[in-house]
């Protein structure tokens, strides 16, 4: 006599509404470190006014019926932004959205898939083209010019940026006010018994990224989280590897809260606002011969240096 059907003869296995797994970065930092400025033209020259008459002492004695001592301000005009274009679209067959089933929502998933992209474009933009050496007025070696803090024994956060920062305002008369960490130096600088050691009556154990900001005298701390690969599309999942886009470095720099005149800002990131307002804005698109629609995001922007001197870059700082 046949067997009752049981298990998998009684249930055909569906895709679950309520649940899905998909990957993406907690967070971005990029867009936080230095102010944003609107502009209305692609590309523009950024005026400077030559630093040193500002720290030249130059007002003299005046005798009756003498005239005052002249002088005056010279301004760099070279210095260009240029607002590069940054896109990425998303095609959705009409048949793969008439066909599509609970939890998929491909519309919805274009949108957050090209946004997190967009974000991660500038995250890459900045880590390549400003956290490295070579780009600031200063470059500090973890092993070389200090010791790395994940040595905790050896090491000295609070007077190695105790200095770093008085070697910033001296040469520009302002202190950085913000610090980017990448994670890999938050973590180990959080456990160091140097600072752990300022809170352990009056905090609790572990150091929050807030507290360490006051320890090291920064108004603010950025942690760099973000990961990537990259390894080519089409590479085996379980092939794929990954790594920290901040690295294990530091970058120690003055910026103002808002973009404003005459300040030694660090950089500005500039961006043309030729269709919206915001650094990014999404177009859909309909290709009718192909019976697709496209979502597609935009940006244009340049993360500009423009006082390379108000920046401090700390290479390798924990091992």
């Amino acid at each position: 006599m046949a067997g009752q059907p049981t298990g998998r003869d009684l249930h055909i296995d569906v895709l679950l509404t309520n649940l899905s797994i998909a990957y993406k970065n907690p967070g971005y930092i990029a867009d936080d470190i230095f102010p944003q400025v609107g502009v209305n033209k692609q590309s523009n020259r950024v005026p400077k006014y030559d630093q040193s008459h500002w720290f030249r002492s130059a007002a003299k004695k005046r005798a009756p019926g003498t005239e005052s001592k002249r002088i005056g301000l010279s301004v760099d005009k070279e210095d260009t932004y240029y607002c590069d274009r940054f896109s990425l679209g998303f095609e959705i067959a009409d048949e793969d959205r008439d066909n599509q089933d609970a939890p998929f929502d491909l519309d919805r998933d274009a949108m957050e898939f090209v946004t997190d992209k967009m974000f991660m474009a500038r995250e890459v933009a900045f880590v390549t083209d400003h956290f490295t050496t070579g780009k600031w007025g200063q470059d500090k070696a973890g092993g070389v010019d200090f010791t790395v803090f994940s040595d905790y024994a050896g090491s000295d956060p609070l007077g190695t940026y105790t200095d770093y920062r008085d070697s910033v305002e001296g040469k520009t008369a302002v202190e950085p006010n913000t610090a980017v960490f990448g994670k890999l130096v938050y973590s180990k600088l959080k456990w160091h018994p140097d600072l752990i050691d300022l809170i352990k009556y009056t905090q609790k154990g572990q150091l929050t990224p807030d507290l360490i900001a006051s320890l090291l005298e920064f108004d603010r701390l950025l942690i760099g989280r973000a990961i990537q690969t990259t390894d080519p599309e089409g590479t085996p999942e379980a092939n794929v590897t990954y790594t920290r886009i901040w690295g294990k470095n530091c970058l120690l720099l003055y910026v103002p809260q808002r973009p404003s005149l005459m300040t030694p800002a660090a950089g500005y990131t500039f961006v043309w606002q030729r269709v919206a307002t915001a650094l990014q804005y999404i177009k859909r698109m309909r290709e009718e011969k192909r019976e697709v629609d496209i979502i597609e995001i935009n940006s244009y922007f340049d993360q500009k240096i423009t006082a390379k001197n108000s920046g401090l870059f700390m290479s390798g700082a924990v091992a």
